[in-house]
């Protein structure tokens, strides 16, 4: 609305409410106060919804979004911007990553791309492990092996694994851990002491322990184009019934359960026939965790039937069902009080006599494929700096 439109441009071109002393705000909190209800409601809720399938009530601000948070730094530390307009610290940010990315250029072997378009291997996700699998060769990876304990031995670790052939030990002088919080248990504590209870105590803030995992459910199915409403989308996109675009996010408040779908035949070429349309849906997160508790076929005639609100004509036929997978424990939320959890882990990290442990994980480094991939391949260096140096 127009009264919306006007709250976000004061605050991104004029000013705005300095942040709290003493208090983490949520997301819903930092973008209320900036740019207004409206913007959280409309554009930043449904965001939020596709990215963490998570609350914006709950999740922190700088822990979840800390690049956007950022920006109202970069706002203040301009000198005759005193109200800290977001627009102007945005505009400093972006400067300085052009700068960042024409110092530090991609490797020349690399497949070109744009910064902030989305990529997919023709073959899907899986040909990066698969890869990384046949380069590594079966001495080195081993699949279905399941940590049970890991303690020190001198300036050694001694790991034990419960694998499809009994016990197994491994002893190594450095041990790295991608394991989700939920699956960690006890396994770590002998090295990390404390690390149990860090995982599992109370949170105050939901009243929920550690880190929240909520069930998400990813459920692919197809349509003819026929089936979609025939429409002209705005801004000369074309016609809906081609999907022209990315997908889209759903907003909690008009009452549609998907949280989002992304237009995979609009978005990859090669993946259906060209009368029809694939289309990849996610549905559950923090604020629906029911989902977890559903049969299949309920989640996918919940899909089903939200798709024939937003995209579908009245009389669309069954869908193809191609695919559902149900995580029950999916997405790590990154709620009020996470930065101090992950200082306390980082502070047992330090407290090992001779490092050589890391805890890593989508917790962590932020829970988009390209953050936790870029996270590996920096964080490789430090654990090979620190072997070269042994």
């Amino acid at each position: 609305s127009w009264p919306g439109k006007i709250r976000a441009g004061i605050g991104a071109f004029l000013g705005h409410m300095p942040p709290p002393e003493n208090k983490e705000e949520t997301i819903k909190d930092w973008v209320t106060r900036i740019l207004g209800e409206e913007v959280f409601y409309r554009i930043i809720d449904p965001f939020v919804s596709g990215v963490y399938a998570g609350d914006p009530t709950t999740l922190s601000m700088k822990a979840a979004l800390p690049k956007i948070s950022r920006i109202e730094d970069y706002s203040y530390g301009i000198d005759w911007n005193k109200f800290g307009a977001i627009f102007y610290g945005g505009l400093a940010r972006q400067v300085e990553l052009t700068k960042e990315r024409k110092a530090d250029p991609p490797s020349p072997e690399w497949v070109e791309f744009e910064y902030g378009n989305p990529g997919s291997y023709k073959r899907g996700l899986s040909t990066l492990p698969n890869a990384i699998n046949e380069k590594l060769g079966s001495d080195v990876v081993k699949l279905e092996w399941a940590l049970n304990k890991v303690k020190k031995k001198g300036d050694t670790y001694v790991v034990t694994f419960d694998t499809p052939n009994g016990q197994e030990t491994v002893t190594s002088r450095a041990v790295v851990s991608t394991m989700p919080t939920h699956a960690m248990g006890s396994t770590l504590e002998p090295v990390l002491p404390g690390s149990t209870d860090l995982f599992t105590k109370e949170r105050q803030i939901i009243n929920r322990k550690g880190i929240y995992y909520p069930p998400v459910a990813a459920v692919t199915l197809a349509y003819p184009k026929s089936a979609f409403k025939d429409i002209e989308l705005s801004n000369d996109f074309g016609n809906l019934q081609n999907l022209p675009g990315f997908g889209m996010l759903n907003p909690r408040s008009e009452g549609v359960r998907t949280l989002g779908t992304l237009w995979s035949s609009s978005l990859f070429p090669g993946r259906c026939p060209e009368d029809y349309n694939i289309l990849l849906n996610y549905i559950g997160g923090s604020r629906d965790p029911e989902i977890g508790t559903m049969s299949e076929e309920d989640v996918i005639a919940a899909v089903d039937k939200d798709l024939r609100t937003t995209l579908l004509q009245s009389g669309a036929p069954e869908p193809k069902v191609l695919g559902i997978k149900v995580w029950p424990t999916a997405i790590p939320q990154y709620e009020l009080g996470h930065l101090e959890l992950m200082k306390q882990l980082e502070g047992m990290e330090s407290n090992v006599e001779g490092g050589g442990i890391w805890v890593c994980g989508n917790y962590r480094s932020g829970v988009a494929f390209p953050d936790c991939v870029t996270f590996g391949y920096e964080h490789a260096k430090v654990v090979k700096d620190y072997l070269d140096k042994q």
